[in-house]
């Protein structure tokens, strides 16, 4: 229920506090109808039903706000398909990842470049399926618990693509695998 491990130096207990506020809202969510209940059995005067009921009324107003800040008026239906909103911003890594999702089998390792969290490097392992040598480096680390795994990869990956060394790339391709290259 309580996580109290967290790799973020600058932040403390950034990501722990992330994950709190997610228990709290749903234990929240379960004591709210415990409430509503409790508030229309008691006999109260009218002013306490009235600050009540505006309360209940600013909670209920939220969805309607916060959907409509981020998705508009909901006019627009973009489906489910997750990849759709590359056809238009990443034509060309839309057509790779169709065409590597129908042709390529297994789970051979992708070499991509690396970057950053929420951002759009390691989309292309993201959205096929194939493991890469390093995706978003924070993640890793949070997964891993260790930086020590994903560290070393962020200069090896840079390696591969601008070593000008064939021993140095032949050397990294064999350790880590590698059968593509996404460029």
């Amino acid at each position: 229920f309580f996580y109290v491990k967290d790799i973020y130096p600058a932040h403390y207990r950034a990501n722990t506090m992330f994950k709190l506020v997610y228990q709290a809202f749903m234990m929240l969510s379960i004591v709210s109808a415990y409430v509503i209940v409790k508030i229309l059995s008691e006999k109260k005067n009218i002013l306490f039903y009235f600050i009540s009921a505006i309360l209940l009324a600013s909670v209920l107003a939220y969805p309607y706000f916060a959907i409509k800040s981020y998705y508009g008026d909901l006019k627009t239906y973009n489906g489910l398909d997750g990849l759709s909103y590359m056809k238009t911003l990443l034509p060309d890594d839309y057509q790779a990842i169709n065409w590597i999702n129908k042709n390529i089998k297994g789970q051979p390792v992708i070499l991509e470049a690396q970057g950053d969290s929420y951002t759009d490097y390691a989309r292309i392992s993201a959205n096929t399926g194939l493991p890469t040598v390093l995706g978003w480096t924070v993640h890793e680390w949070l997964w891993r618990g260790t930086y020590d795994i994903p560290a070393p990869r962020i200069e090896e990956v840079r390696k591969l693509y601008e070593s000008e060394s064939i021993f140095e790339t032949k050397n990294l391709v064999k350790k880590y695998d590698i059968k593509y290259v996404y460029i």
